[in-house]
């Protein structure tokens, strides 16, 4: 079977991504190399894979990807607030670190509409990874460090990127399409 693989995500601009990279490298300073050092900080939704062999009468990603960035022309840009970290558990040997993305009530309910975009249904934690899936000792050695730092940081999402790739291909995601979302109006002072 032939599929393509589709990773749909909120790319940090450049300023909050060299924030986000200062602790991945200190990360790396005290454990090593560990997956996700040297990817771009985002905030990703599910993974979509389609079938590409289907037949004319099933909904392709072209077709589905087209009425998202119809839907999602239509979802304001908004701000997100970065406030310290937290971690998550993958059973008894490994945790995530991230940062926290704020959870107010305006945000989470924008990330509920744009994840039910994605046909994402169960609950979302929105994160920026810092060191994923690591070991519980390397975990053991970064958390102090993490636990009690305050960070804030914040930006503007203004657009969901599409990363794609075939299932056959061994080489990393390549850019599918950016979906630039509805600009907030600000309010002039008159």
């Amino acid at each position: 079977m032939n599929e393509k693989h589709f990773l749909n995500l909120i790319s940090l601009p450049d300023q909050a991504d060299k924030n986000i990279k200062r602790f991945k490298r200190a990360c790396a300073k005290h454990i090593g190399d560990f997956p996700s050092m040297n990817s771009r900080a985002h905030i990703s939704f599910d993974r979509l894979v389609f079938d590409t062999d289907v037949s004319y009468k099933a909904v392709d990603h072209k077709m589905f990807y087209d009425v998202v960035e119809s839907i999602l022309s239509n979802v304001p840009s908004i701000n997100l607030k970065i406030n310290g970290f937290n971690f998550f558990n993958h059973g008894a040997y490994h945790r995530t670190i991230y940062a926290a993305i704020e959870p107010d009530a305006v945000t989470m309910r924008w990330f509920d509409f744009v994840k039910k975009t994605f046909l994402r249904k169960d609950r979302m934690v929105p994160h920026i990874t810092i060191a994923r899936n690591i070991s519980i000792e390397a975990f053991n050695k970064l958390w102090p460090h993490f636990q009690n730092l305050k960070f804030t940081d914040n930006f503007d999402v203004e657009e969901i990127t599409i990363l794609c790739k075939d299932s056959n291909s061994q080489g990393p995601y390549q850019i599918y399409k950016v979906m630039p979302l509805r600009k907030r109006n600000l309010v002039q002072a008159s």
